[in-house]
Protein backbone atom coordinates (compact mmCIF):
# COMPACT_ATOMS: atom_id res chain seq x y z
CA UNK A 1 0.00 0.00 0.00
CA UNK A 2 1.50 3.75 -1.13
CA UNK A 3 1.96 6.37 1.39
CA UNK A 4 -1.03 8.30 -0.10
CA UNK A 5 -3.53 5.27 0.33
CA UNK A 6 -2.15 5.03 4.12
CA UNK A 7 -2.32 8.57 4.92
CA UNK A 8 -6.42 8.87 3.44
CA UNK A 9 -7.10 5.20 5.62
CA UNK A 10 -5.47 6.63 8.41
CA UNK A 11 -7.19 9.65 8.48
CA UNK A 12 -10.79 8.60 8.30
CA UNK A 13 -9.67 6.14 11.29
CA UNK A 14 -8.56 9.13 13.35
CA UNK A 15 -11.08 10.76 12.79
CA UNK A 16 -13.63 8.45 13.77
CA UNK A 17 -11.90 8.81 17.22
CA UNK A 18 -11.57 12.35 17.15
CA UNK A 19 -7.74 12.60 17.98
CA UNK A 20 -7.95 16.14 17.75
CA UNK A 21 -10.19 16.61 20.79
CA UNK A 22 -8.64 13.88 22.64
CA UNK A 23 -9.85 15.78 25.99
CA UNK A 24 -8.33 13.23 28.63
CA UNK A 25 -5.06 13.91 27.33
CA UNK A 26 -5.56 17.50 26.45
CA UNK A 27 -6.46 18.32 30.13
CA UNK A 28 -2.69 16.67 31.12
CA UNK A 29 -0.68 19.27 28.83
CA UNK A 30 1.87 18.65 26.63
CA UNK A 31 5.16 16.25 28.07
CA UNK A 32 7.89 16.67 25.26
CA UNK A 33 9.97 13.44 25.39
CA UNK A 34 7.53 11.11 26.82
CA UNK A 35 8.97 7.77 26.18
CA UNK A 36 6.61 4.51 25.87
CA UNK A 37 7.39 0.72 24.78
CA UNK A 38 5.01 -1.75 22.75
CA UNK A 39 5.01 -5.11 23.56
CA UNK A 40 3.06 -8.13 22.48
CA UNK A 41 2.67 -11.90 21.54
CA UNK A 42 2.53 -14.71 21.05
CA UNK A 43 2.45 -14.85 17.48
CA UNK A 44 3.14 -13.90 14.26
CA UNK A 45 3.72 -10.04 13.40
CA UNK A 46 2.10 -7.57 11.05
CA UNK A 47 0.89 -4.20 10.47
CA UNK A 48 4.32 -2.58 11.08
CA UNK A 49 4.14 -0.59 7.97
CA UNK A 50 0.85 1.03 8.83
CA UNK A 51 1.90 1.17 12.62
CA UNK A 52 4.66 2.88 11.72
CA UNK A 53 3.33 5.53 9.12
CA UNK A 54 0.72 6.50 12.00
CA UNK A 55 3.65 7.16 14.31
CA UNK A 56 4.78 9.42 11.54
CA UNK A 57 5.36 13.06 13.20
CA UNK A 58 8.16 15.19 13.69
CA UNK A 59 9.97 14.93 16.34
CA UNK A 60 8.95 11.93 17.24
CA UNK A 61 10.70 8.62 17.03
CA UNK A 62 9.25 4.82 16.41
CA UNK A 63 11.93 2.32 16.38
CA UNK A 64 10.40 -1.04 15.86
CA UNK A 65 12.68 -3.47 17.20
CA UNK A 66 11.02 -6.49 15.03
CA UNK A 67 9.48 -7.20 11.26
CA UNK A 68 6.70 -8.12 9.53
CA UNK A 69 6.00 -12.26 9.78
CA UNK A 70 8.79 -12.15 12.79
CA UNK A 71 7.48 -14.56 15.39
CA UNK A 72 6.86 -13.03 18.74
CA UNK A 73 6.93 -14.53 22.26
CA UNK A 74 4.43 -13.54 24.92
CA UNK A 75 5.00 -9.97 26.66
CA UNK A 76 7.69 -9.40 23.90
CA UNK A 77 9.42 -6.03 23.27
CA UNK A 78 8.26 -4.82 19.99
CA UNK A 79 8.86 -1.09 19.58
CA UNK A 80 10.47 1.77 21.52
CA UNK A 81 8.54 5.27 20.34
CA UNK A 82 9.06 8.95 22.31
CA UNK A 83 7.94 12.15 21.62
CA UNK A 84 5.05 14.46 22.06
CA UNK A 85 3.05 12.71 25.29
CA UNK A 86 -0.34 14.36 23.44
CA UNK A 87 0.19 12.77 19.56
CA UNK A 88 1.31 9.49 20.65
CA UNK A 89 -1.77 8.93 23.14
CA UNK A 90 -3.89 10.01 21.22
CA UNK A 91 -3.25 7.68 18.58
CA UNK A 92 -2.25 4.87 20.95
CA UNK A 93 -5.78 2.49 20.44
CA UNK A 94 -5.69 3.11 17.28
CA UNK A 95 -1.53 1.63 16.71
CA UNK A 96 -2.48 -1.11 18.63
CA UNK A 97 -5.74 -2.14 17.05
CA UNK A 98 -4.22 -2.28 13.86
CA UNK A 99 -0.99 -4.34 15.41
CA UNK A 100 -3.27 -6.67 17.34
CA UNK A 101 -5.75 -7.50 14.41
CA UNK A 102 -3.55 -7.86 11.58
CA UNK A 103 -0.64 -9.59 13.71
CA UNK A 104 -3.90 -12.24 14.37
CA UNK A 105 -4.01 -13.32 10.66
CA UNK A 106 -1.05 -13.38 10.42
CA UNK A 107 -0.64 -15.82 13.47
CA UNK A 108 -3.51 -17.79 11.91
CA UNK A 109 -2.21 -17.92 8.64
CA UNK A 110 1.21 -19.38 9.87
CA UNK A 111 -0.64 -21.75 11.83
CA UNK A 112 -2.92 -22.98 9.10
CA UNK A 113 0.41 -23.10 6.65
CA UNK A 114 2.58 -24.79 9.01
CA UNK A 115 -0.27 -27.91 9.03
CA UNK A 116 -0.72 -27.77 5.55
CA UNK A 117 3.10 -27.83 4.93
CA UNK A 118 3.55 -30.87 7.07
CA UNK A 119 1.55 -33.35 4.95
CA UNK A 120 2.37 -31.55 1.70
CA UNK A 121 4.44 -28.60 1.03
CA UNK A 122 3.25 -28.05 -2.58
CA UNK A 123 -0.42 -27.04 -1.69
CA UNK A 124 -0.61 -23.22 -1.16
CA UNK A 125 -2.64 -21.61 1.24
CA UNK A 126 -4.97 -18.78 0.27
CA UNK A 127 -7.18 -15.84 1.79
CA UNK A 128 -10.47 -14.85 0.09
CA UNK A 129 -12.47 -11.68 -0.73
CA UNK A 130 -14.47 -12.47 2.62
CA UNK A 131 -12.31 -9.37 4.22
CA UNK A 132 -13.13 -6.00 6.36
CA UNK A 133 -14.45 -3.32 4.06
CA UNK A 134 -11.53 -1.20 3.97
CA UNK A 135 -8.70 -3.29 5.45
CA UNK A 136 -8.75 -5.56 2.13
CA UNK A 137 -4.93 -4.43 1.84
CA UNK A 138 -3.83 -5.03 4.91
CA UNK A 139 -5.37 -8.22 5.45
CA UNK A 140 -4.62 -9.42 2.55
CA UNK A 141 -0.86 -7.94 3.46
CA UNK A 142 -1.09 -10.15 6.79
CA UNK A 143 -1.84 -13.44 4.97
CA UNK A 144 1.42 -13.05 3.42
CA UNK A 145 3.45 -12.10 6.93
CA UNK A 146 2.00 -15.43 7.84
CA UNK A 147 3.19 -17.64 4.75
CA UNK A 148 0.12 -17.87 2.82
CA UNK A 149 -1.12 -16.24 -1.05
CA UNK A 150 -3.48 -13.60 -1.24
CA UNK A 151 -5.93 -15.04 -4.11
CA UNK A 152 -7.54 -12.06 -5.96
CA UNK A 153 -7.28 -8.38 -4.71
CA UNK A 154 -10.47 -7.83 -6.09
CA UNK A 155 -12.82 -8.57 -8.80
CA UNK A 156 -10.24 -7.34 -11.59
CA UNK A 157 -7.62 -9.44 -11.15
CA UNK A 158 -8.88 -12.76 -12.73
CA UNK A 159 -12.36 -14.59 -14.17
CA UNK A 160 -13.65 -16.71 -11.28
CA UNK A 161 -17.16 -17.58 -12.32
CA UNK A 162 -19.51 -19.25 -9.67
CA UNK A 163 -22.59 -20.56 -9.32
CA UNK A 164 -24.38 -17.57 -9.79
CA UNK A 165 -22.68 -16.64 -12.46
CA UNK A 166 -23.22 -19.70 -14.15
CA UNK A 167 -27.26 -19.67 -14.23
CA UNK A 168 -26.50 -16.71 -16.09
CA UNK A 169 -24.26 -18.02 -18.63
CA UNK A 170 -25.71 -19.74 -22.08
CA UNK A 171 -22.34 -20.94 -23.86
CA UNK A 172 -20.15 -21.89 -21.47
CA UNK A 173 -17.09 -22.53 -24.27
CA UNK A 174 -18.39 -19.39 -25.58
CA UNK A 175 -18.30 -17.32 -22.69
CA UNK A 176 -14.38 -18.53 -22.00
CA UNK A 177 -13.54 -18.26 -25.85
CA UNK A 178 -14.78 -14.52 -25.00
CA UNK A 179 -12.92 -14.47 -22.17
CA UNK A 180 -9.87 -15.40 -23.51
CA UNK A 181 -9.79 -13.42 -26.22
CA UNK A 182 -10.91 -9.89 -24.24
CA UNK A 183 -8.41 -10.77 -21.25
CA UNK A 184 -5.56 -13.12 -22.60
CA UNK A 185 -3.76 -12.23 -19.32
CA UNK A 186 -5.89 -13.15 -16.69
CA UNK A 187 -6.11 -16.51 -15.48
CA UNK A 188 -9.57 -18.18 -15.85
CA UNK A 189 -11.59 -20.34 -12.52
CA UNK A 190 -14.72 -21.95 -13.12
CA UNK A 191 -16.19 -23.53 -9.62
CA UNK A 192 -17.42 -26.59 -9.25
CA UNK A 193 -20.29 -28.27 -7.12
CA UNK A 194 -19.88 -32.40 -8.08
CA UNK A 195 -17.65 -34.26 -9.63
CA UNK A 196 -19.17 -34.80 -12.67
CA UNK A 197 -19.24 -31.18 -13.13
CA UNK A 198 -15.37 -30.64 -12.22
CA UNK A 199 -14.70 -32.97 -14.97
CA UNK A 200 -16.68 -31.26 -17.61
CA UNK A 201 -15.20 -28.22 -16.74
CA UNK A 202 -11.86 -29.68 -17.40
CA UNK A 203 -12.84 -29.70 -21.49
CA UNK A 204 -12.78 -26.19 -21.61
CA UNK A 205 -9.78 -23.84 -21.92
CA UNK A 206 -9.73 -22.79 -18.62
CA UNK A 207 -6.71 -22.47 -16.05
CA UNK A 208 -8.47 -23.71 -11.98
CA UNK A 209 -11.46 -25.52 -11.47
CA UNK A 210 -12.15 -24.89 -7.60
CA UNK A 211 -13.91 -27.65 -5.57
CA UNK A 212 -16.77 -26.04 -3.24
CA UNK A 213 -17.92 -28.02 -0.24
CA UNK A 214 -16.46 -31.21 -0.73
CA UNK A 215 -15.88 -34.00 1.45
CA UNK A 216 -11.94 -34.91 1.59
CA UNK A 217 -12.97 -38.12 0.29
CA UNK A 218 -14.56 -36.71 -2.85
CA UNK A 219 -12.18 -33.62 -2.88
CA UNK A 220 -9.35 -36.31 -3.52
CA UNK A 221 -11.19 -38.72 -5.70
CA UNK A 222 -12.49 -35.37 -8.39
CA UNK A 223 -8.70 -33.92 -7.87
CA UNK A 224 -7.32 -36.92 -9.33
CA UNK A 225 -9.12 -37.11 -11.45
CA UNK A 226 -8.74 -34.10 -12.86
CA UNK A 227 -4.97 -34.56 -13.10
CA UNK A 228 -5.32 -38.07 -14.99
CA UNK A 229 -7.53 -35.77 -17.38
CA UNK A 230 -5.41 -32.57 -17.92
CA UNK A 231 -2.27 -32.35 -15.49
CA UNK A 232 -1.82 -29.08 -16.38
CA UNK A 233 -4.96 -27.91 -14.75
CA UNK A 234 -4.67 -26.41 -11.37
CA UNK A 235 -6.90 -27.50 -8.41
CA UNK A 236 -8.59 -25.69 -5.86
CA UNK A 237 -10.66 -26.06 -2.79
CA UNK A 238 -12.94 -24.16 -0.66
CA UNK A 239 -15.83 -23.94 1.49
CA UNK A 240 -15.75 -24.91 4.99
CA UNK A 241 -11.98 -25.42 5.57
CA UNK A 242 -10.24 -24.52 8.63
CA UNK A 243 -7.56 -25.27 11.34
CA UNK A 244 -9.14 -28.34 12.23
CA UNK A 245 -9.93 -29.51 9.09
CA UNK A 246 -7.65 -28.79 6.69
CA UNK A 247 -5.08 -31.37 7.64
CA UNK A 248 -7.49 -33.91 5.35
CA UNK A 249 -7.71 -31.63 2.41
CA UNK A 250 -3.94 -31.17 2.26
CA UNK A 251 -3.06 -33.78 -0.13
CA UNK A 252 -6.85 -33.26 -2.72
CA UNK A 253 -5.69 -29.73 -4.43
CA UNK A 254 -2.99 -27.05 -5.47
CA UNK A 255 -4.62 -24.46 -3.13
CA UNK A 256 -6.49 -24.07 -0.30
CA UNK A 257 -8.49 -21.28 0.02
CA UNK A 258 -9.48 -20.29 3.77
CA UNK A 259 -12.38 -17.43 4.52
CA UNK A 260 -11.50 -17.74 8.26
CA UNK A 261 -7.80 -16.34 7.73
CA UNK A 262 -9.34 -13.11 7.63
CA UNK A 263 -12.81 -13.24 9.33
CA UNK A 264 -12.26 -15.96 11.96
CA UNK A 265 -8.38 -14.81 14.14
CA UNK A 266 -8.22 -14.17 17.02
CA UNK A 267 -6.27 -10.76 17.61
CA UNK A 268 -2.66 -10.88 19.63
CA UNK A 269 -2.75 -8.75 22.23
CA UNK A 270 -0.42 -5.72 22.75
CA UNK A 271 -0.03 -2.76 25.53
CA UNK A 272 1.90 0.45 25.30
CA UNK A 273 3.09 1.70 28.64
CA UNK A 274 6.26 4.15 29.61
CA UNK A 275 9.24 3.31 29.34
CA UNK A 276 10.95 3.87 32.65
CA UNK A 277 14.17 3.27 31.25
Amino acid sequence: MNSEKMSSLLESWLNEDSVSNDITTHLIGSKKNAKFIVTGGPGVLSGLSIANHLMSEEDLTCNFLKSDGDIISSNENVAYISGDFNFILSRERLFLNLLSHLSGISTLTREIVDIVNSKNPNTTVLATRKTTPGLRFLEKEAVIHGGGAPHRYDLSEAILVKDNHLDFIIDLEAYIENARHNYPNKKIEIEADTMTQALSFANFNIDRIMLDNFTPADAKNTYLALKDKNPSIEVEISGGLNKENIIDYANCADFLSLSCLTIGSTPVDFTMHVNSN
